[in-house]
């Protein structure tokens, strides 16, 4: 049995070269807590929206589905955390994990008693999975650590992918992918031609965008009121 696993930040480019000067727009901490679901999120909409910048977007995932035949009676799954993917309705019968990610999800650190967002492959693996790996375009894969165990792992290059899928996981990685993309979001999953499961409850964020580009340019008008009182008469 095939498993197709799909991570959204897949389709959440940020910026790889550290002397890219948007970089630092993009160097977020990443814990699967409610602050950084929600919360953190504020701030870091404010630091593009008080630049005059647009907010980063998801990008790439229409189509997707196309890309991959699925065998009859497969279904999908979904959550927020990619840990899930090795829940006991996905797990069962894996034989290969075919993965498109952002991160290898393939183990950084020492493990714990259970499956973490960035160490369930390192349990198929233990089950006898096959482990293969496809990195966006955007990512440059000598920014991650290697992996604890044997995964195959190459930049996607488009196109078809070979072979056929008999079940597949999607999960949205919302300490990673901002709320204003939920939209995006819900709209890839309701695109994919398969019956839908959810492994936890999943609904939009709230994130209040009026009221932070409000507050942007409050904060604007107080700087500009600031230099124009400094000004030499």
């Amino acid at each position: 049995m095939r498993l197709l696993v799909v991570d959204f930040d897949y389709f959440f480019p940020v910026p790889q070269d550290p002397k890219d000067p948007l970089a630092p727009l993009f160097a977020w901490a990443h814990f699967e807590t409610p602050y950084y679901l929600l919360e953190a999120w504020e701030e870091r909409a404010l630091a593009f929206l008080l630049r005059g910048l647009p907010l980063p977007e998801a990008r790439g995932w229409e189509g997707f589905w196309d890309r991959f035949a699925f065998a009859p009676g497969a279904a999908l799954y979904y959550g927020d955390s990619n840990a899930l993917a090795f829940h006991e309705r996905v797990r069962q019968g894996v034989e290969e994990v075919v993965l498109l990610d952002a991160h290898h999800d393939a183990g950084y650190r020492p493990l714990g008693e259970e499956p973490a967002c960035d160490d369930w492959m390192v349990y198929y693996h233990r089950q006898g999975a096959r482990l293969r790996l496809f990195y966006p375009p955007w990512r440059d894969p000598g920014l991650e650590p290697g992996p604890m165990v044997p995964l195959r792992r190459e930049v996607d290059p488009g196109g078809r992918v070979e072979g056929v899928f008999h079940r597949v996981f999607l999960c949205r990685s919302g300490a990673w992918v901002p709320p204003w993309v939920d939209p995006a979001f819900f709209a890839f999953l309701e695109a994919a031609p398969l019956p839908k499961e959810a492994l936890e409850p999943l609904a939009p964020r709230p994130l209040d965008l009026e009221a932070l580009r409000s507050r942007a340019r409050e904060e604007a008008l107080g700087l500009f009121i600031m230099e124009t009182l400094r000004r030499p008469s």
